[in-house]
């Protein structure tokens, strides 16, 4: 039976509408972000410095629950941002602050909120759907426990998660 030129390209348009053949965040891989700082104490801040430009309307996660190698576990929290509508300029400097109360972000939005611990504990960032995934960017610890493991991430110790020991 031969189905008309019309339902099959009418049935097309409707795949299309439903899959963003344009995601931004697939242009993205491990290392393309870089931590710059992680606050634990107060308000709770990390600034991350892009490494490549970052398309309009990406979204990254962050979450500081520990890695076991296959998942993060369910005890802490998460915070998303959407980069917002512009290009985001390869080198730019973005501050996330108040991140256990009333998050905020100098670029784009943010959600959620995250309570850090002033020790063993890492932020992770990556692609993909809350807590699942897909890539990993990048990683910032106050204490290499904090990671859990760095397995099957793709990320490497001392250059794509870096240790930062805060000073008291």
């Amino acid at each position: 039976m031969k189905v008309p030129k019309v339902i099959l390209i009418l049935s097309l348009l409707i795949i299309l509408l439903f899959i963003d053949l344009k995601r931004n965040d697939l242009l993205l891989q491990t290392g393309c972000i870089s931590f710059i700082s992680i606050n634990s104490t107060k308000d709770d801040a990390f600034e991350i410095i892009t490494n490549v430009n970052i398309q309009p309307k990406t979204k990254i996660r962050f979450t500081d629950s520990e890695w076991n190698g296959n998942h993060f576990g369910f005890d802490e929290n998460d915070i998303t941002w959407l980069t917002g509508d512009s290009i985001i300029k390869a080198e730019s400097v973005i501050s996330f602050t108040n991140l256990n109360s009333n998050a905020s972000v100098s670029v784009g939005t943010v959600s959620g909120s995250m309570r850090l611990s002033e020790k063993e504990d890492a932020i992770f960032a990556y692609l993909g759907d809350k807590r699942m995934p897909t890539i990993f960017l990048a990683a910032v610890a106050n204490n290499e426990l904090g990671y859990g493991t760095l397995i099957n991430t793709g990320l490497i110790n001392g250059q794509t998660a870096i240790i930062f020991r805060e000073e008291k």
